[in-house]
C-alpha cells in the first residue's frame, strides 16, 4: 500500500488545489489522507476525485454551525478501494471531526487525525491525545494505519526520546517539565507531556510503530513544518505515520518540494507499506 499524508493548511484558491491535485495524482497512492480541509475544499477534492472512494469528517458531523472559527477543519480519506466509513464519535475528544476514519475491504483501518495546537487550544489538545490513545488502547490487535499531523513533538534527541510541549529545553539541553503559563491552570505539565508522549513516542504500547523512524532512525533530522523566529528557521517533525506491529514499513520520506512551492505550509509524508 503507498499512502500519503499532507496538512493543506486549508487552501480554497482554485489554482492551489488544482496543484494540490496534481501533486497527489502524481504519487500514484492507494490511500490519501488529508489534514485541514475546509467546507470549500472537501468539495473540490470530491469532484476531482469522484472515480475513487471518498470520506470527509464534514459529512459525518452531527452540527455542521459547530465547525466554525477554532473548528473549521475537517480531514478526508480518499481510497482507490471499497471502505466502510466508522462513526467518529466513538472516540471521546472535544473536536470529533478532528479523527477521520475508515476500515478498507482488507480489514485494515486508516485513521488521519489533526491534533488541535495547544498555543491556542490549550487543554482541548491534551484531551485529544488522551482520547485517542484510549480508543487506540482499547483493542491493539486490530491492524491500523494512524497519519495526521500531531502538532507534535517539539524535538526528538538521537536516543529515540522526544521533548513535548510539555517540557522546556534551555540552551545547554537541560530539559524540565514545564507548560505554558496561559495554559497552567487548565492542565499540569506533567498531564500534557504524558498525554503526547502517549502516541508520539510510546506507540508501540498501542502495538504500533513510527514508519519514519524504523526506516531512517533517529539520526534523520527531516522535518515537515518549519518557523521563522529571530530570522531563524526552526523545524518540527510534526506530521507522522504510524502503522500496527504486523505491517511492514518498505520505504517512508518527507516531500518538500510542495511545500516550497507554496502548496501548503507542511511538506507531505509518504511511505509504502507491506500489508
Amino acid at each position: 500500500m503507498k499512502i500519503v499524508s499532507w496538512n493543506t493548511n486549508s487552501r480554497s484558491n482554485k489554482e492551489t488545489l488544482e496543484n494540490q491535485c496534481k501533486f497527489l495524482d502524481s504519487g500514484s497512492f492507494d490511500v490519501i489522507t488529508l489534514q485541514e480541509i475546509t467546507e470549500n475544499s472537501q468539495g473540490f477534492f470530491k469532484d476531482h476525485y469522484k472515480g475513487l472512494h471518498v470520506a470527509s469528517s464534514f459529512d459525518l458531523s452531527k452540527d455542521l454551525d459547530l465547525l466554525k472559527r477554532k473548528r473549521k477543519y475537517g480531514e478526508l480519506i480518499i481510497s482507490k478501494t471499497k471502505f466502510e466509513t466508522l462513526d467518529p464519535y466513538r472516540i471521546d475528544i472535544p473536536f470529533p471531526e478532528r479523527v477521520l476514519s475508515v476500515k478498507l475491504s482488507n480489514g485494515i483501518e486508516i485513521y488521519t487525525t489533526h491534533v488541535p495546537p495547544g498555543s491556542s487550544n490549550g487543554v482541548i489538545k491534551v484531551q485529544h491525545f488522551e482520547g485517542l490513545f484510549s480508543y487506540l488502547n482499547r483493542d491493539r490487535e486490530v491492524q491500523r494505519i494512524l497519519t495526521g499531523d500531531f502538532n507534535s513533538p517539539k524535538a526528538e534527541l538521537p536516543n529515540g526520546d522526544v521533548i513535548t510541549w510539555g517540557q522546556k529545553i534551555n540552551k545547554v539541553g537541560n530539559v524540565r517539565l514545564s507548560v505554558n503559563p496561559k495554559w497552567k491552570n487548565e492542565c499540569t505539565a506533567e498531564r500534557w507531556d504524558l498525554a503526547e508522549r502517549g502516541i508520539i513516542q510510546n506507540h508501540s504500547t498501542l502495538g504500533m510503530k513510527d514508519v519514519f523512524r524504523v526506516l531512517n532512525g533517529y539520526d534523520d533530522e527531516s522535518y515537515s513544518w518549519f518557523i521563522n523566529r529571530r530570522n531563524i528557521s526552526i523545524g518540527r517533525r510534526y506530521d507522522h505515520i504510524f502503522c500496527s506491529k504486523d505491517l511492514k514499513p518498505i520505504s517512508s520520506s518527507y516531500i518538500h518540494k510542495p511545500r516550497l512551492e507554496g502548496l501548503s505550509d507542511h511538506s507531505p509524508i509518504i511511505a509504502e507499506i507491506k500489508i
